[in-house]
């Protein structure tokens, strides 16, 4: 028994010498479990990876017993797993991974310099082609897709080389030299119905600073939720069984199909509308809510959407459609500067090398529709209104 582990001490001791080592992250030192703790690393924790680790670290004929686990365990923990070893001789048979990243990480760009990796778009284009991922353009799916490995330990690094992808530099979109003020004329001459309410609420986002890709991508999404002042409708006379329950309990109880249902605010008494916000968050908007404005605000985003009337109107019993358009205006700013500020700096960061340019509008459009709008069906609804951005991008830029 001692003369075959000596033969594999030694065996192992002749691959090192040869070879690069790649080691797993050290785990916490708290954990008890070597599943636990390979989970804890975004490692697959399955016994059939566990006997091909245990195979690589010298453990032989693995079975998962106490003992070998343990073994398996101080090692991770000491950050001396070994997670694969190349073969100077023969380095293309063997795959390296990035280190696995943060599970909180929202980011590409921000989980790859977390690691130390560049997260350039000209690197970002090569890992993405040695990962299977052709025609990488920075698209929020395809960042998603190398995110999502790079949390589960599985984003190649190399296959041998350093050098995956012999990708051509792209090359450098123009920036835009068209004016705002052109731009939102060009919008109002096209032939989308809302667009008095994208003209409005894009001249707003260019007068705050918004690039004109963020802008489209605002609009992208505004286009396939309302207009100015829009009361969401309970009319679902076709397919009755598809509306929401909050919105039969709206009809049941405050009759909002006939005084709300489809009209604009424009329409309505703001005092008769200031009590009935007022009981439905008194039930903190468990029961009944509604959609209301170009963003289809609801729940207490609603409340704040009517303070914002109020302020407008003077807080008169009505308001007219440039009161209404300013006051939405201001909330969408209010909002996009505080509480989701994050997702504009996390597209403005991501979109870095290609700001002005249909794929940044694109993929603006795809974040807010996942992050600030929260459509039900969001994962099919933001590639809808990532292609309504693009060709809003590119009426108000040719």
């Amino acid at each position: 028994m001692m003369l075959k582990l000596l033969y594999i001490l030694l065996a192992l001791i002749s691959i090192l010498n040869c070879s690069n080592i790649e080691y797993y992250p050290a785990c916490s030192k708290n954990k008890k479990s070597i599943v636990d703790a390979l989970k804890s690393i975004g490692v697959d924790s399955s016994f059939t990876n566990r006997k091909k680790i245990a195979e690589l670290n010298g453990v032989q004929n693995y079975s998962g017993s106490p003992q070998q686990n343990t073994q398996l365990l101080k090692l991770l923990k000491n950050g001396q797993l070994i997670k694969s070893i190349i073969n100077e001789s023969n380095p293309s048979s063997d795959i390296i991974y990035y280190q696995a990243c943060d599970k909180n990480e929202k980011s590409i760009v921000k989980a790859l310099d977390s690691i130390g990796v560049d997260s350039s778009m000209n690197n970002r284009k090569k890992i993405a082609a040695i990962n299977g991922i052709s025609n990488y353009q920075g698209l929020y799916e395809q960042n998603i897709e190398l995110l999502n490995k790079l949390k589960n330990g599985k984003l190649i690094k190399s296959k041998g080389s350093d050098s995956p992808s012999d990708d051509p530099i792209p090359t450098p979109i123009p920036t835009p030299t068209i004016s705002s003020n052109e731009m939102i004329e060009k919008l109002k001459k096209s032939n989308y119905s809302k667009k008095e309410t994208l003209a409005i609420i894009g001249q707003l986002l260019f007068d705050n600073g918004y690039e004109t890709a963020f802008v489209a991508g605002v609009l992208g999404n505004i286009n396939h939720e309302a207009s100015i002042g829009y009361f969401e409708s309970s009319a679902y006379t076709s397919h009755p069984e598809n509306e929401p329950q909050y919105l039969k309990y709206m009809d049941k109880y405050y009759s909002y199909r006939t005084k709300y249902s489809g009209k604009l605010i424009t329409g309505v008494s703001l005092n008769e509308l200031d009590t009935l916000l007022n009981n439905l968050k008194k039930d903190k908007w468990e029961k009944g809510k509604f959609g209301l404005g170009c963003v289809q605000w609801t729940g207490e985003r609603t409340l704040n959407l009517f303070k914002k009337y109020r302020s407008e109107n003077n807080n008169g019993d009505s308001i007219n459609f440039n009161q209404a358009a300013i006051a939405e205006g201001k909330l969408l700013i209010s909002e996009l500067s505080n509480d989701y500020k994050k997702y504009y700096n996390d597209w403005k960061e991501e979109n870095k090398d290609k700001i002005d340019s249909e794929t940044a509008a694109y993929n603006a459009a795809y974040k807010i529709c996942y992050y600030y709008e929260r459509p039900t069906d969001k994962a099919n609804k933001a590639i809808t209104r990532g292609k309504t951005a693009e060709k809003i991008y590119k009426i108000m830029t040719e």
